[in-house]
């Protein structure tokens, strides 16, 4: 070997041990940096998983004492205590069951310690004794805290009471429960309370750490920075709220979180979570010391596997150098020679540079092809489908070259569409999430589908995708949708499943031409339009679909009268009860939904322009897009129940407010009344009302106006149109009666007011409410 190639081995020998020192260097400290960081994460997530178990664990226990309490409360036995004057032989009978009664509680609940009952009313405990000053100063504290106390419930700080009177007393440690009785009362209507004593030590071990080598500390502390539940019990019931970490906590904002802070001169994490029940705050405080060791355990042992590995790459490129440099020498040389023919016009020092910078550019016009042809097949996939659902192209003869490029087949006999959409999409964290689920259920459509069949899946945006299958022309048209119900349902079964999400699948009819695909394509859009009404994670075939529409509709659109008349009443409960009806009636008869869209509209202009004609300006009350585009956006028929009522309840609230702004005339009031008796009346006028209630018939007439926003006699015709409508609709009582029934002598007269406001006969109203 001579001079120059010795020098070019040595040069590449050492160029090779920098560039492998380099890389093992780059790729440790990547590793470090990201694998550090991920291991930072997860210990602040295993933080926090482990308070929230505990809080949630805490909040049972806390809720079961609760409700048992709750459940005392309502007893027989306590409410006799806290209500009625008992004999003495009495008394002594019901002390006795509600002290055995006690005592199951306890002996069932091994958070309980003791519980009291204690009566204002009478100044004295269930069992008779009645409290001295030093009681009422040391165990029994509570009953003057609570006495005036703003609220039915309260979770009192830890504190000791006092087991055995002696010169060297014994203490326990608990947690007190105050409910008053009665459970809910007026400011002036406080009877008594119960006081259930919790085991302090019990409710602690709920959130101890069971592991040996935790190193953290966890207590609770209450709003107020005192100590609730901590492993020192010298520390329970102390206020702890002008530590600089607690002050910090008790800043930040309720729920749940981290942060650092120096804790008894030590630098620690302290992870949070406000319980939303018993407003207490558990605290897990951890040393930094502690929280970075396997941090650092981890950054050693990176340090040293990249020094063996270096100086086992070092040594494997001195000594495999030296074997393999020849022949590769001879091949570099060898091939140069082929490539000069073409090469360019730039200079070289070698021909290992010349063959280097050419094999390079070979592979990266091979990674651009073969990355173009990768990214364009889902364009071209989807070019394909919408083509074929469009009805452009019909011809598989024409289609077979694009087919063939992304690896596509069609049986020629019989297709069937299906179209897919994910369920609740804006609760899917961001865009590029959607479409990675989308392309994942394509692939898995497709799997699905050429086990047994022929056919192709594409996402068409914003989580939806269509779905086409393909069968031979000697299949059942039964069996056919019996097949794609099949893998529609795997499809939703797999998402579900692995996703951790649900989609909704409409099925078109089967068609058995390729130009008609666009067809079955339509009808399986019409289909999934109908998840307003079947709810989501459902699949709907076109066979589902009723097209004729329900005889019953016109009741349903005659429902919204009743809505229209709380609104009018300003009865809230009233209307969002015949809102709720209303919607349970169109699930009920399938109507299709665009149909129900239709009619909610129609109800909430009616709504708007009763609104309008009292002086009320509902506009900016609805969207400022087209109102059947807003209501479309709704998946849920409950999404658009609760739209609709909360409508509706903005109108009531802008009538209130209009009329509460206009002074009430006391003569109204009592003239409304008496109209509400006597509307039966042949013989009510303005004159009459104006001689009963002793005022000028034009003044009455004026005041009638300004408080109902209408003249007499036209709200006298909407009364007793409304009292006529209640009797159509719940008795048999005939036509003359019911008209003599709401004041009119004259049945003719009658018949035509009634057609006149409401668009029916009696007869047809009564036809259609009572189908």
């Amino acid at each position: 070997m001579g001079q120059i190639q010795k020098k070019r081995l040595i040069n590449a020998i050492v160029m090779l041990s920098a560039i492998l020192l380099l890389l093992v260097c780059s790729s440790n400290f990547l590793t470090y940096i990201f694998f550090n960081g991920q291991l930072e994460r997860q210990l602040t997530a295993t933080n926090m998983e482990l308070l929230k178990q505990q809080e949630h664990k805490l909040n049972l226990a806390l809720q079961n004492i609760d409700k048992q309490a709750i459940q005392l409360l309502r007893h027989d036995d306590i409410i006799r205590f806290f209500e009625y004057d008992l004999s003495e032989q009495a008394m002594r009978n019901n002390r006795y069951r509600i002290t055995n009664m006690i005592t199951n509680v306890i002996n069932s609940n091994d958070y309980i310690f003791s519980i009291d009952f204690y009566s204002y009313v009478q100044n004295r405990l269930v069992s008779g004794n009645i409290l001295t000053e030093q009681d009422l100063q040391q165990d029994f504290m509570w009953i003057n805290q609570f006495r005036h106390y703003d609220g039915y419930a309260n979770w009192m700080p830890t504190r000791k009471i006092q087991l055995t009177r002696s010169n060297y007393p014994i203490f326990r440690n608990v947690i007190t429960l105050v409910r008053t009785y009665p459970l809910i009362h007026s400011p002036d209507g406080r009877k008594g309370a119960a006081a259930v004593n919790v085991k302090e030590d019990v409710l602690f071990d709920l959130i101890r750490n069971s592991s040996g080598d935790d190193v953290g500390e966890t207590f609770v502390v209450d709003r107020e920075g005192i100590v609730i539940l901590h492993q020192d019990k010298n520390k329970l019931g102390k206020d702890i709220s002008e530590f600089p970490y607690i002050s910090t906590l008790m800043e930040a904002p309720d729920g749940e979180g981290m942060f650092t802070s120096r804790v008894e001169e030590t630098n620690s994490s302290v992870f949070y979570v406000n319980s939303n029940y018993s407003g207490w705050t558990i605290l897990r405080v951890v040393p930094d010391v502690q929280m970075t060791r396997p941090l650092e355990g981890f950054r050693n042992g990176l340090i040293l596997l990249a020094l063996v590995l270096f100086v086992a790459a070092a040594v494997s490129a001195a000594v495999i150098g030296r074997w393999t440099y020849k022949p590769v020498n001879r091949f570099i040389q060898s091939m140069s020679q082929h490539l000069k023919a073409t090469s360019s016009k730039k200079t070289y020092r070698d021909e290992f540079q010349y063959f280097e910078s050419t094999v390079q550019e070979i592979l990266l016009d091979r990674e651009q092809l073969q990355k173009d042809v990768h990214e364009s097949r889902p364009y071209i996939k989807w070019k394909l489908m919408t083509d074929l659902i469009s009805g452009n192209r019909n011809n598989l003869a024409q289609l077979q070259s694009l087919m063939n490029r992304i690896g596509v087949s069609l049986h020629s006999g019989q297709y069937i569409v299906m179209s897919v959409e994910f369920d609740n999409r804006e609760d899917i964290p961001s865009p590029r999430d959607l479409t990675l689920y989308c392309y994942a259920l394509c692939n898995v459509a497709e799997e699905l589908i050429n086990a047994e069949n022929l056919g192709l899946a594409a996402e068409t945006g914003s989580g939806k995708a269509v779905i086409l299958m393909s069968f031979e022309e000697s299949e059942d048209e039964q069996r056919v949708m019996m097949r794609a119900v099949s893998v529609a349902d795997l499809l939703k079964d797999f998402v579900q499943q692995y996703f951790g999400r649900t989609v909704t699948i409409g099925i078109g009819e089967v068609v058995r031409e390729l130009k008609k695909l666009n067809q079955s394509y339509k009808s399986s859009a019409e289909a999934i339009r109908y998840k307003l009404v079947t709810g989501s994670n459902t699949i709907i075939t076109a066979d589902d679909i009723s097209s004729e529409p329900s005889p019953k509709l016109y009741r349903l659109a005659a429902m919204t009268d009743h809505i229209l008349a709380a609104v009018h009443l300003q009865d809230n409960e009233k209307m969002h009860l015949q809102v709720r009806r209303w919607f349970e009636m169109l699930a009920e008869q399938s109507v299709p939904p665009e149909l129900i869209v239709q009619l909610v509209v129609q109800c909430m202009m009616k709504a708007a322009t009763a609104a309008a004609e009292i002086g009320v300006d509902p506009g900016h009350l609805f969207p400022e897009q087209s109102l059947y585009e807003k209501l479309n956006q709704y998946e849920r028929l409950e999404q658009l129940e609760h739209y609709t009522a909360d409508t509706m309840n903005s109108i009531i609230e802008l009538i209130r407010q209009k009329r509460s702004g206009r002074e009430r005339s006391e003569v109204i009031d009592k003239v409304l009344l008496y109209l509400q008796q006597y509307y039966m009346r042949n013989d009510l006028s303005l004159n009459l009302l104006a001689s009963e209630f002793g005022i000028s018939v034009s003044h009455l007439s004026k005041l009638f106006k300004e408080q109902t926003e209408c003249n007499f006699i036209d709200y006298l015709m909407e009364l007793r149109m409304n009292k006529a409508k209640e009797l159509l609709s719940g008795s048999e009582e005939k036509i003359r009666s019911i008209a003599d029934m709401v004041g009119y002598s004259n049945v003719n007269s009658f018949v035509r007011i009634f057609k006149k406001i409401t668009g029916l006969t009696p007869t047809e109203y009564r036809a259609r409410n009572n189908y």
